[in-house]
C-alpha cells in the first residue's frame, strides 16, 4: 500500500515522540530534550536523546536515530506501513483504504496462496529436520 506525503506528514504530527518513546523507555527531562536508556543496545549511561521541538530521536551511543515512524519500525520490529498504521490508530487519523482492481485483487490471492503454500513446506520440513 503506498501512502502519499501528506497523509504520513498528518500521522506523524499527529502524535507526539516524547508520549510514544515514553511509553517504551523511561525518559527524563534535561533542558528541552529527554534522555534515557537506548532500547537498541545496552548501556549504563542515557545516551538516547528524544527531541520534542523536532520530533526526532538520536542514540549518541550506537548512532540510531530518527522520526517516530522509525523509532516504532525498530523497536516492534515493523514494516513501514505496519508502524504507520498502529501510528495513525493511536493519533485517531484515518488512513485511505486502498482500492484494488481486479488484476491486483487476483495478484494478492496468488501471493497469498503461495506464502500459505511456503509455510507449510517450511513447516514440514522444519519437522523433518528436527526427527532423529
Amino acid at each position: 500500500m503506498y501512502y502519499g506525503d501528506e497523509i504520513i506528514e498528518q500521522v506523524r504530527s499527529s502524535v507526539n515522540i516524547v508520549d510514544i518513546v515514553g511509553s517504551y523507555v523511561r525518559l527524563t527531562k534535561k533542558g528541552s530534550t529527554y534522555f534515557g536508556l537506548c532500547p537498541f543496545h545496552s548501556e549504563k549511561s542515557g545516551s538516547f536523546a528524544v527531541s520534542p521541538t523536532r520530533q526526532t530521536f538520536h542514540c549518541f551511543g550506537c548512532g540510531e536515530g530518527g522520526n517516530v515512524i522509525s523509532f516504532i519500525m525498530k523497536y516492534e520490529n515493523m514494516s513501514f506501513v505496519e508502524a504507520l498504521k498502529l501510528l495513525a490508530d493511536k493519533g485517531g487519523v484515518k488512513l485511505p483504504e486502498a482500492q484494488q482492481t481486479p488484476e491486483e485483487k487476483s495478484r494478492a490471492k496468488i501471493r497469498q496462496e503461495l506464502y500459505d503454500i511456503y509455510k507449510l513446506a517450511a513447516t514440514y520440513y522444519y519437522g523433518e529436520l528436527k526427527k532423529p
